[in-house]
C-alpha cells in the first residue's frame, strides 16, 4: 500500500469506531469497552476479550442530558449518550475509570439507566508518588483481573498476559516511532494523519495496528525528509476535538509536534516490564505515565513536565485545548499558563466541546495567536 492508501485505512477506522467490536461481538468474542484512557487493556486481552476505546461522540447530545448536568463535560456526557441510544449494545462490560467527579459519578447513573452486563470502576490513586500508591494499585488490578474473569470465564494465567503485554508494548513501539518521526519529518504526513492513527489504536486488532503502522513507516521512510518552516507547536489537554483544530492549526502555518493529550502521547508509553511480576509492572507503568490533571505528583510537576515537553521537542508554542467543564484541565490551567509565562512560552488557551465547537471563534483565536508568533496567518 502507499502511504495515503494506509492512512485512508485508519481514517476508515475512525469514521466508523465500532466496527471491529460488532464483528468480535457477532463472531462470539466478549466485547469490554473502556473509557479514555488509563484502564490496563492488557488485562481485557488476556481475558480473552475484545477491549475498545469509547471516546464519546459528535453527534448532538439529548438522552445523557436527563442523567448528567449540562456542566459536565462532553466527553463523559457523549459517552453517556452512546450507551443511551442503544450504539453500544454490543458491548458484554465496560470499565470507567476514576480520573475525576464526572467519571465517579457516570459508574453509578450507568448501572442505573443502562443494561451492559459488567460494569466495573477502575480506581487509581490520586498522589501517585506515595509509598503506598504501588502496592494499592497492584491490588486494584488483582480485583479487575477477577472481574474480568468472572464476566469472560476465562482465567487470566501469566502466560496469557506476559503474551498480550508483549502485543500492546510492540504496538506502542510502532506508534512512538511513527509519532518521533512526525516531530523530526514535519512535512512527510499531517499532524491529523498522525493522531488518527493513534485514535485508530484504540479500536482496532493492536497486532493488525501494529502491522499497518510499521507499513506506513517503511513507506514514509522511502520519502525524503521534508522539516518544513511552519511554527513547531505543542498541544496539552484531555482530547483533539473537534478534529478539524488540526488543520486549522497548519492552514495558519503551524504543526503540531508533541502533546500531553489522552488521545495522543499519554496513550503512547511507557512499556510494561515482562520479566517479574505483571500485575506490579502494570500498576509501575500507570505510575509512570506522563502527568495528567487528575493526578497529583510532586516528584514530575505536571508544570515541569509541560516546559521541558516544549523545550524539548523544540516548539515555540502551547496550545492548551481544554474540553469545556473539564475540571481536572480547569484547575490545572491557572499553574500551567503561569509555568509557560515565567519559561517565556507562549500559549493560548481554547476551550472546547465535542458537538457545539464555534470553529469560525476558534479560527479567529489561532489566527490572532499565530500572527503574533510569525504565522503566515491566513
Amino acid at each position: 500500500m502507499v502511504i495515503d492508501d494506509l492512512l485512508k485505512r485508519f481514517n476508515d477506522v475512525v469514521a466508523d469506531p465500532y466496527a471491529e467490536a460488532r464483528k468480535r461481538r457477532e463472531g462470539g468474542q466478549k466485547v469490554i469497552g473502556w473509557l479514555p484512557t488509563d484502564v490496563p487493556e492488557e488485562l481485557i486481552h488476556a481475558a480473552g476479550a475484545f477491549p475498545v476505546g469509547i471516546l464519546g461522540t459528535n453527534e448532538p447530545i439529548h438522552l445523557a442530558d436527563a442523567h448528567l448536568q449540562s456542566w459536565a463535560c462532553s466527553l463523559m456526557r457523549g459517552c453517556l449518550e452512546q450507551g443511551l441510544k442503544g450504539t453500544l449494545d454490543f458491548l458484554n462490560g465496560i470499565i470507567i475509570p476514576h480520573t475525576c467527579d464526572t467519571t465517579r459519578m457516570l459508574v453509578g447513573i450507568w448501572r442505573h439507566a443502562l443494561k451492559t452486563p459488567y460494569i466495573d470502576n477502575y480506581l487509581m490513586p490520586r498522589q501517585v508518588d506515595r509509598p503506598s500508591a504501588r502496592t494499592y494499585l497492584k491490588g486494584e488490578l488483582a480485583r479487575l483481573k477477577s472481574n474480568l474473569e468472572e464476566c469472560t470465564g476465562q482465567l487470566v494465567t501469566d502466560k496469557a498476559l506476559r503474551e498480550s503485554i508483549k502485543i500492546y508494548n510492540a504496538n506502542r513501539l510502532a506508534m512512538r516511532r511513527l509519532y518521533e518521526f512526525h516531530g523530526t519529518n514535519t512535512g512527510v504526513i499531517s499532524s491529523r494523519a498522525l493522531y488518527t492513527v493513534i485514535k485508530a489504536a484504540m479500536f482496532m486488532d493492536k497486532a493488525e495496528h501494529t502491522a499497518l503502522v510499521e507499513e506506513l513507516l517503511q513507506e514514509i521512510g522511502k520519502v525524503e525528509p521534508r522539516n518544513d518552516e511552519r511554527i513547531r507547536l505543542t498541544l496539552s489537554g484531555g482530547v483533539w476535538e473537534p478534529p478539524e483544530i488540526l488543520e486549522m492549526i497548519e492552514e495558519l502555518g503551524g504543526v503540531v509536534v508533541a502533546d500531553d493529550l489522552l488521545t495522543g502521547a499519554r496513550y503512547l508509553g511507557p512499556d510494561v516490564d515482562t520479566t517479574g511480576d505483571l500485575l506490579d509492572a502494570l500498576a509501575y507503568r500507570q505510575l509512570n505515565r506522563i502527568p495528567f490533571g487528575g493526578f497529583d505528583s510532586t516528584i514530575r510537576g505536571r508544570s515541569t513536565f509541560l516546559v521541558e515537553l516544549v523545550r524539548g521537542a523544540r516548539a515555540q508554542g502551547m496550545v492548551f485545548l481544554h474540553l469545556k467543564f473539564c475540571e481536572p484541565e480547569n484547575y490545572d490551567y491557572r499553574d500551567m499558563r503561569k509555568a509557560m509565562t515565567e519559561a517565556g512560552i507562549p500559549s493560548i488557551r481554547l476551550e472546547t466541546e465535542y458537538a457545539n465547537t464555534s470553529l469560525g471563534q476558534l479560527r479567529t483565536r489561532l489566527q490572532a495567536f499565530m500572527e503574533m508568533m510569525g504565522g503566515n496567518g491566513s
